[in-house]
């Protein structure tokens, strides 16, 4: 989104580079891709009322008022807003499910190809949180939508995600599709993360933390495998290189873990095979 100027790498969307020195063309690019923040509240200006909040947008990407406006009301009704009676409403005036809803509006308002949802729902009550869910399900349906939905809630993860990618310290641990990365989780991070979800069945109650210790300072992380700090398997090989990710089970299914690498050094590693 450019939000934040990265200090490395590049980016690359829809096979074509993200590039912040070309205005006119990251300017076309960003109808494409809208973003949908956690706080829904800050999110919006609270001296515009909904429909012209929504209509910004696509006034500013060249759309008359007229066809922006029209836009607004089918919109607000596609994510379950009565248009007759939320268009002059202020966002103090409206609850916290119903503001993000405003939010999804105001991002699907350019019609973009992807959606990216920072904790879109994490701010939300429980019940409310259900119903923003599946309405973001019916919504990704009806526009051909691709999200990338940021999230500590293993439950929506789970639930609204086709694949799965951890981050553990800023590092990619493993990334595979929902079935893979929960039913055969492969790095030591996630099989802490999922053990750590809560359970109704009282014969499994977590009586012990999964995990010891804090997470490191991300300012100045450990050398070599990031997680080695707090690992029950680190071993000297994780302290001086760092792992790469590799496939796993699946070709769709990759870890970074020396463990799971043949020949890594990871004294619990598989034997590496030598064909002669």
């Amino acid at each position: 989104m450019g939000l934040i100027k990265p200090d490395t790498g590049s980016v690359t969307f829809g096979g074509k580079l993200v590039d912040d020195s070309d205005a006119s063309a990251l300017r076309e690019m960003r109808r494409q891709m809208q973003m949908v923040f956690q706080d829904s509240y800050s999110s919006l200006n609270p001296r515009l009322p909904i429909e012209d909040t929504i209509a910004f947008g696509p006034k500013v990407h060249g759309t008359l008022t007229s066809g922006a406006r029209a836009r607004v009301r089918d919109i607000l009704a596609k994510v379950g807003l009565d248009p007759s009676q939320f268009i002059r409403r202020y966002p103090h005036e409206l609850s916290g499910g119903q503001r993000q809803r405003v939010n999804i509006a105001r991002a699907l308002a350019l019609e973009p190809r992807l959606l990216i949802l920072d904790e879109a729902v994490s701010a939300l009550d429980k019940s409310v949180e259900a119903q923003v869910l599946n309405l973001l399900v019916d919504l990704k349906k009806e526009f051909s939508l691709t999200y990338i939905f940021i999230s500590h809630d293993l439950n929506v993860v789970q639930y609204i995600s086709d694949r799965v990618l951890v981050m553990y310290l800023g590092k990619i641990v493993e990334i595979g599709s929902v079935k893979d990365v929960y039913e055969n989780t492969l790095h030591p991070y996630t099989q802490a993360l999922l053990s750590a979800m809560p359970s109704m069945d009282p014969d499994r109650r977590t009586e012990s933390p999964p995990l010891p210790g804090d997470p490191p300072n991300p300012i100045n992380p450990p050398s070599g495998c990031r997680f080695h700090t707090r690992c029950p398997y680190s071993a000297p090989i994780c302290t001086t290189r760092e792992p790469e990710l590799a496939g796993g089970i699946t070709q769709r299914h990759s870890v970074a873990c020396h463990l799971l690498v043949p020949g890594s050094g990871h004294p619990k590693a598989p034997a590496q095979h030598v064909v002669k």
